[in-house]
């Protein structure tokens, strides 16, 4: 058992009731996989009946770099203070687990637990590029926290695995997104077959690859791919905006959208595309099955856990431009399939995928470290 230091501001939940709980990383309303997991895991606690105290701390992973730095000097205030019975941190490789490290830190002076979300998608490549002594750092980080959470099984084997954790602080935990919508079937005669991507414009989203293999659909009418997502990679955007050029009405590029208005763009999908080389277990294909959309995508990640290959969506090799066009002109050929698929792919959010699942497992890891104290 874990003491409290005396004066650090521990605040136990058995003294009051109320579970208090620092949610440190992106907040909810920022862009991204991770800042989406947050904005989900804050609207269910809203709509619990008995809401845990959620406090939601950014760790300084998004924004100018003069901010950036002062909400991560702010997160280590927080973590070293706040009255807290735990602190969940949400971690991804890179600069994300070194920041985390720090607040971990912080918190344990304190004797304040901490459990990992874990979301990176490149984390073992992240594991494998780090120095000997680096490596046994972010182990110590992971074996001392009270719980991981993973996207799905391959992250599970990861962390026990390479960083040493006990299978039995290693929880799986499926992201998950609220308030779907049975789709629309059949698709309107009327409406145009868009095809959407949405995320990083790089290369780690098999973007090159996608215009490439639309390039082979201009047999195809009354089809249209829009991309949104952050401008990352020069060289990629340039790509986007030659495309763009050269197939005006077809191809277009909505920039760095809003949570509200990517969601709005999701809505209005035939289907999703995201021929990704590395993902977690993206946010993006959960919010597009919710609304039966289906995707083309890359079994890559956790990826097989959501999507079944030519039941609810197509997944195809990373970098394989062929097969992608071929499962794009499959699906946007057929609206018979495109429907069936369609009403697989929202039964499957319905069936595991829920944000309240996704909240009542974190909240139950919660509750035990609390219980622990």
């Amino acid at each position: 058992m874990r003491g409290s230091t005396p004066g650090s501001g521990r605040h136990h939940h058995h003294d009051d009731g109320a579970l208090r709980v620092l949610s440190i990383g992106p907040t909810g309303g920022q862009s991204g996989g991770m800042a989406s997991v947050v904005a989900e895991l804050e609207a269910q606690n809203g709509l619990s009946d008995a809401p845990v105290q959620l406090r939601v701390v950014d760790s300084g992973g998004i924004g100018p770099t003069p901010r950036r730095a002062a909400n991560f000097a702010r997160s280590l205030l927080t973590a070293g203070t706040a009255r807290a019975d735990v602190a969940h941190l949400h971690v991804a490789s890179r600069g994300s687990t070194w920041r985390k490290m720090a607040v971990a830190a912080a918190c344990s002076l304190r004797g304040l637990p901490y459990g990992i979300h874990l979301h990176g998608a490149g984390y073992r490549g992240f594991l494998e590029a780090v120095s000997p002594a680096a490596k046994r750092r972010i182990e110590r980080f992971f074996r001392r926290a009270a719980y991981v959470v993973v996207l799905g099984g391959p992250w599970a084997q990861l962390v026990t695995e390479e960083l040493g954790v006990p299978a039995e602080r290693v929880h799986v935990v499926h992201n998950g997104v609220a308030d779907g919508a049975p789709p629309v079937t059949p698709w309107p005669a009327a409406r145009p077959r868009r095809v959407v991507l949405m995320g990083r414009i790089d290369e780690s989203k098999g973007v090159p690859e996608l215009l490439r293999a639309f390039e082979r659909l201009d047999g195809l009418t009354d089809v249209e791919l829009v991309l949104a997502g952050p401008p990352v990679d020069p060289r990629v955007v340039a790509l986007v905006e030659e495309a763009v050029r050269s197939r005006p009405g077809r191809i277009s590029y909505a920039g760095s959208l809003p949570r509200s208005e990517a969601q709005e763009l999701l809505r209005t999908a035939y289907l999703l595309a995201l021929p990704s080389h590395a993902e977690g277990l993206p946010m993006v294909v959960i919010e597009a099955m919710s609304r039966g959309i289906p995707a083309v995508t890359t079994p890559v990640g956790a990826m097989e856990e959501l999507v079944t290959h030519g039941a609810n969506g197509f997944l195809v090799p990373p970098g394989d431009v062929d097969a992608l066009a071929e499962h794009l002109v499959c699906l946007l050929g057929s609206t018979e399939l495109r429907d069936e698929m369609a009403r697989a792919a929202y039964g499957t959010w319905a069936a595991g995928f829920d944000a309240r699942t996704m909240y009542a497992d974190i909240r139950a890891c919660w509750r035990s470290t609390a219980d622990a104290q």
